[in-house]
């Protein structure tokens, strides 16, 4: 074979967490919108032994949906804000770099938009079941390990 053809192996692009960063990233936050209100007042209920918080569940409905939305929508904007980095070195040699940027971006995207949605409203603060830096930090770690997790598996698959 001449050195000026490359085999199609080598033209192709490799696939980067791009492709799959922005979806798992939308369903996670339409999944954990969902699942944190409404396993705090479950858990509320429980250890309290009253069905005072149902009500509260049928209320929510509305909010639940439109936070879904949001959720689902801001997913999608992050997931691809974090792919972008690997993205870019697409034409490279698979790297660590791209990975480990993309956990830091959607950690700090997600990370961040947790600690400004008490300042849009304060329905936000009530539903949340750690509060201040404990539940920062658990945001951050829940982003991070989950990104990881994403991102290696992508990273097994492309390699």
């Amino acid at each position: 074979m001449p050195e000026d053809q490359t085999s199609s192996e080598d033209a192709a692009p490799r696939r980067t967490p791009l492709s799959v960063l922005p979806l798992t990233t939308a369903w996670a936050g339409t999944i954990a919108v969902v699942a944190v209100p409404v396993g705090w007042t479950i858990v509320g209920m429980i250890v309290e032994q009253s069905l005072t918080g149902a009500p509260f569940l049928v209320m929510m409905v509305p909010v639940l949906v439109v936070g879904v939305a949001v959720a689902f929508v801001f997913g999608l904007a992050a997931g691809a804000l974090a792919g972008l980095p690997d993205w870019c070195l697409r034409r490279r040699p698979p790297s660590v770099l791209g990975a480990v940027a993309a956990v830091v971006f959607l950690t700090a995207i997600v990370t961040g938009a947790f600690a400004a949605a008490p300042l849009v409203g304060p329905v936000f603060s009530a539903l949340l079941p750690l509060p201040g830096w404990a539940g920062l930090a658990a945001v951050a770690a829940a982003t991070a390990t989950g990104t990881i997790v994403v991102v290696s598996r992508h990273r097994r698959r492309t390699d």
